[in-house]
C-alpha cells in the first residue's frame, strides 16, 4: 500500500495517552505495511511521536545538505546551533564559510593546534556510530579524515590521507556495527578515470585493511547491524548492471545475493537514489529515492509540483523486493537536508514514520505503517520489551549482558 493511499484518514484528535492503546490495538490486529496511525506535524512533536513509540520526532530541518548537514548527519536533530565563539587560543579562518556543523566541532572537539596551528579544517561529518565521529577534515587543499570520541572528547587521530581535496558531496562513509572499522566511498585518482573505489579502515590502527574500485560512481551501501563488520548491501556494485542492489561479504568483496532490479521504473539508479540502510534487525534493507532536480521554489510557494519519494523495501537476506511505499514532499532532495523526506524508525524497530503532503492541501502530516518483523519468539520479546521501556533504561535492566546487546540491536561480538 503507499502512502497516497490513505490521504482520507483524520488526523488523529485523540491526545498522546489515547494513541499507545489504540496503537497497540491495531499493531496486533494489522497486516503488515497496514497504516497504524495518522495524525498533523504539529500533533506528532507534541506528544504523539513519542507516544507511537518514536524517539526522534524532529521530521524537518531547513539546512542545506553538504553545508549544514551531511547525509548522516542532520544539526537540527543534534540540536546544534553557531557557536561564533573568540579566543586568542582557538580562532576560525574564514569565519563567514563555516558552518555550524564545522564550528561545532572545531570548537569542541578538535584540538587548538590542529586547527590554528596546522591548519586543520572540518568540512564535514562523514559518518558516526554511538559516541565515535569520523570528519571529513582538510590541510593544505588534502582531504583526510579524523576520529572524535564524543564520550571523552578526545581526538584520537587521522587516517585516509588523500593528495586531493574532496567535495563532500562525493563522500561516503560508514562505521561497522562493531564499531572497529570504517568504510568510505571515495573518488579513485587515476588520470582519466571516474572510478570510485570502497576502502576500508580499521580505526584502531588508522590504516587501510582492504579496498575495492566499484563498477559506478552512485554505488551506496550500508553494513548488516547482525553482523559485526563482515557483511554490507551496496547498490550498482556488479559490473553491468547499474540498477541492481548486492549482498557483499566484507574484505573477499563476494557477492552473494543479487537483486536485479531496485527500480522497477529506471534503467539506472542515478540520480534519484539519496540513501541505502537496514532496518534495526537487519532484516530489511531500504532504498529511498527521490525526484532528481532542483525543487526550491516549488517547496516555498507550494502551488507547484512536489517531490515524489518512494522508499522501496528489501529482505535482508536474499535483496528480493518486497514492497514500495510513495507519497510527495514540499522539500528540495538536491539541496536540503535529507531528514526533510526519510523515514523514521520506532524504538522497537517494528514501525515506520513518513513525512507527507497531499497535493490538495499545504498539510505536513505523518503516516506510521506495520513493518514485518521476524516471527520468533526472542524476537517478538524485544519489540514487548522495548515497547515497555525507554532505551536508556535497557542497560538498567536485570537481565544478561548478551541479551541487553540483543535489545539494542547490537551483534554478537566475539
Amino acid at each position: 500500500m503507499g502512502a497516497q493511499e490513505s490521504k482520507g484518514g483524520s488526523y488523529g484528535l485523540m491526545g498522546p495517552s489515547s494513541v499507545v492503546a489504540n496503537m497497540n490495538r491495531q499493531a496486533q490486529l494489522a497486516r503488515q505495511w497496514a497504516l497504524l496511525h495518522q495524525c498533523s506535524l504539529e500533533q506528532w512533536k507534541h506528544g504523539h511521536g513519542e507516544a507511537a513509540g518514536f524517539k526522534e520526532t524532529t521530521m524537518t530541518c531547513s539546512n542545506l545538505v553538504f553545508k549544514d548537514c551531511s547525509p548522516t548527519f542532520c544539526t537540527s536533530r543534534q540540536g546544534l546551533i553557531n557557536i561564533n565563539k573568540h579566543s586568542k587560543g582557538f580562532s576560525f579562518r574564514r569565519k563567514n564559510k563555516f558552518t555550524k556543523m564545522a564550528e561545532h566541532f572545531e570548537y569542541n572537539h578538535i584540538p587548538a593546534q590542529l586547527s590554528s596551528i596546522q591548519n586543520f579544517h572540518v568540512k564535514s561529518v562523514l559518518c558516526y556510530r554511538e559516541n565515535t565521529v569520523v570528519l571529513h577534515l582538510v590541510r593544505n587543499m588534502n582531504t583526510m579524515f579524523g576520529i572524535i570520541d564524543i564520550s571523552s572528547n578526545k581526538f584520537l587521530g587521522i587516517f585516509g590521507k588523500q593528495m586531493v581535496e574532496f567535495f563532500n558531496s562525493v563522500l561516503r562513509g560508514e562505521i561497522t556495527p562493531d564499531g572497529l572499522y570504517c568504510m568510505i566511498k571515495i573518488p579513485g585518482l587515476k588520470t582519466g578515470n571516474n572510478s570510485f573505489q570502497f576502502q576500508l579502515y580499521d580505526l584502531k590502527t588508522r590504516n587501510i585493511v582492504a579496498q575495492i574500485t566499484t563498477p559506478y560512481d552512485t554505488s551506496l551501501f550500508a553494513f548488516d547491524p547482525r553482523f559485526c563488520s563482515s557483511r554490507f548491501a551496496a547498490t550498482s556494485f556488479v559490473q553491468g548492471e547499474d540498477n541492481s542492489l548486492s549482498l557483499v561479504r566484507t574484505r573477499s568483496w563476494e557477492v552473494f545475493a543479487t537483486n536485479p532490479r531496485v527500480d522497477d521504473m529506471r534503467p539506472s539508479n542515478h540520480p534519484v537514489l539519496k540513501d541505502l540502510f537496514f532496518s534495526k534487525d537487519g532484516y530489511l534493507i531500504f532504498a529511498i529515492m527521490v525526484t532528481d532536480g532542483c525543487n526550491c521554489k516549488d517547496r516555498k510557494s507550494r502551488r507547484l509540483q512536489s517531490v515524489d519519494v518512494s522508499v522501496y523495501i528489501f529482505n535482508g537476506d536474499t535483496s528480493q523486493t518486497l514492497h514500495c511505499i510513495q507519497y510527495h514532499r514540499y522539500t528540495c532532495g538536491q539541496h536540503l537536508c535529507p531528514v526533510n523526506y526519510l523515514p523514521v524508525f520506532s524504538q522497537c524497530g517494528s514501525r515506520m514514520a513518513i513525512l507527507l503532503n497531499d497535493s490538495e492541501t499545504a498539510t505536513d502530516h505523518i503516516q506510521v505503517y506495520k513493518l514485518p518483523t521476524p516471527l520468533g519468539l526472542q524476537n517478538r520479546c524485544r519489540i514487548r520489551i522495548l515497547q515497555q521501556n525507554l532505551s536508556e533504561d535497557i542497560e538498567k535492566l536485570p537481565l544478561p549482558g548478551r541479551l541487553i546487546q540483543y535489545l539494542q540491536f547490537k551483534p554478537e561480538y566475539p
